[in-house]
């Protein structure tokens, strides 16, 4: 689902479920928000880890998806997620920048911060571009994305 087919203006259905919003896409940097929750937090009463890596992760893929060439996805390969301080309550800004882009691997760093500016987690991953095989052998390929150079 593209942004214009999206009545929120998400990437996806998956962010929009756990209440991600997208934010900029734009020269290899990406962010994304969250609003904390009820529903986000674990039993000690903080935001669960799973959901700060989706949320780090997001914010990645936005920024990938801005140095992406016609025909190209990405997907994540790596990533690492260092948690700093709990995230308990209000607003969650991640940020992401690419660092490399080779031809195949893009490298970014990740960044997740508190509304009071308080940094939550920060990490590193690794993107690696596929291309849609559905729109270039639709009859002869069983497999949707392939990691075959073209």
């Amino acid at each position: 689902m593209s942004n214009a087919e999206s009545p929120t203006g998400q990437d996806g259905p998956f962010a929009e479920l756990l209440g991600i919003r997208p934010g900029i896409s734009d020269d290899g940097v990406g962010t994304a928000f969250m609003t904390v929750a009820d529903k986000h937090r674990q039993r000690a009463g903080v935001v669960q880890g799973g959901l700060l890596v989706t949320l780090a992760d997001y914010a990645f893929f936005r920024a990938c998806r801005s140095v992406l060439r016609e025909g190209e996805h990405a997907v994540t390969i790596e990533l690492k997620l260092n948690f700093i301080a709990p995230a308990r309550h209000g607003e969650l800004t991640a940020r992401s920048s690419i660092k490399s882009r080779g031809g195949r691997i893009i490298v970014g760093d990740m960044e997740i911060h508190g509304e009071d500016g308080q940094l939550i987690a920060t990490g590193l991953g690794t993107y690696m571009t596929v291309y849609d095989r559905r729109q270039q052998e639709p009859e002869a390929n069983t497999r949707e994305l392939s990691v075959d150079a073209d």
